[in-house]
């Protein structure tokens, strides 16, 4: 509250201190250590690539990819990494999942959630950024599991939360909250509010009260007094 917001700019705007290209979308960067990291699409290469640049100059510091066809969609790129230790997590447009070592870009796993656990991608591409708690990669792939846990230093799962009713992967994201001493991971599925434990991924709760059947996109939002 002590630091005051502009209500104006200049006619020519705050200076521009370097911008680059990147392909069409919505995906956010992640800053650390004078690095920006930011999951792109490469149309020429039909790949998705994260690249690295210089926080100070923005030039490319390294950049890798996979290969994936993506046709514009309201754009193509979607989410903002995740960092966690030495490693950086993505999560692609058609919903791969990719961890890379933050000072070379060198790529140790990646997990197709269609192949992997029967996501059906979302109608405008997956927009769900990865959430990292406890040192745990957490996802809603949706299809045969709601929700999964897994380590990010093998790319295996380490729990999964039962689907039987089929809910979909959405393009909300998953938010953490501790209510009553217990911690909770909370998602907007496709028909559904749910409430998993975060110790072993077991359903604590569900609410059919609100959903879309258009495009549920919002992430939850906690607040106080549970």
């Amino acid at each position: 509250d002590s630091v005051p917001l502009s209500r104006s700019w200049p006619a020519s705007g705050p200076p521009v201190l370097w911008s680059v290209n990147l392909g069409e979308g919505y995906a956010g960067a992640v800053i650390h250590s004078g690095r920006v990291y930011v999951l792109d699409y490469d149309e020429d290469a039909n790949a998705d690539t994260l690249r690295c640049l210089s926080l100070d100059d923005g030039q490319e510091i390294w950049h890798n990819s996979y290969p994936v066809e993506v046709t514009r969609n309201h754009g193509m790129s979607r989410t903002t990494p995740a960092i966690v230790g030495n490693r950086i997590i993505t999560l692609g447009p058609r919903c791969h999942v990719a961890c890379w070592d933050l000072d070379t870009g060198e790529c140790s796993w990646l997990i197709d959630l269609v192949l992997e656990y029967g996501t059906e991608v979302p109608r405008w591409y997956a927009g769900q950024c990865p959430l990292i708690d406890g040192g745990r990669l957490i996802l809603a792939p949706g299809g045969d599991a709601l929700l999964v846990a897994i380590d990010v230093e093998t790319g295996n799962p380490i729990w999964r939360t039962a689907n039987p009713n089929r809910w979909e992967m959405t393009h909300a994201s998953v938010v953490p909250m501790d209510f009553q001493d217990q911690r909770i991971y909370v998602y907007c599925a496709s028909a559904a509010v749910v409430g998993v434990a975060a110790d072993d991924g077991r359903l604590l709760w569900h609410s059919t009260d609100w959903f879309t059947q258009f495009a549920t996109a919002p992430s939850p939002v906690v607040l106080p007094a549970g």
